[in-house]
């Protein structure tokens, strides 16, 4: 049997959520701020940095309309073929293509 209490979101997380939607310019989608598109250049280079220069970084992928985007957060880093892998902890990994990404930010 489960507690029905605990899937409910907090009160402290309800207040959040419509805090982020009043006040923000960005749109919210299910408590989700959505950054805008980054052009491919930005993106490109923004990667770029994060990798020499080994940032925390958040990476925001595009979805479909109407659907919260994911956000992870870790460190970018370049295989020896070129692919873009997001450590994210020591047993979670992402490989990442430019294309799919909406928005890159340092945290």
């Amino acid at each position: 049997m489960q507690n029905p209490i605990v899937n409910r979101p907090t009160l402290s997380d309800r207040v959040a959520s419509v805090y982020q939607e009043m006040f923000s310019a960005l749109p919210v989608i299910n408590g989700q701020l959505v950054y805008p598109q980054m052009p491919m250049t930005q993106l490109s280079y923004f990667s770029q940095q994060a990798i020499t220069r080994h940032y925390l970084v958040q990476l925001q992928f595009k979805t479909a309309t109407n659907v919260a985007p994911t956000t992870v957060v870790g460190h970018l880093q370049q295989d020896a073929f070129g692919h873009l892998i997001l450590k994210q902890t020591n047993q979670v990994t992402t490989i990442v293509t430019l294309e799919l990404l909406r928005s890159i930010q340092r945290c």
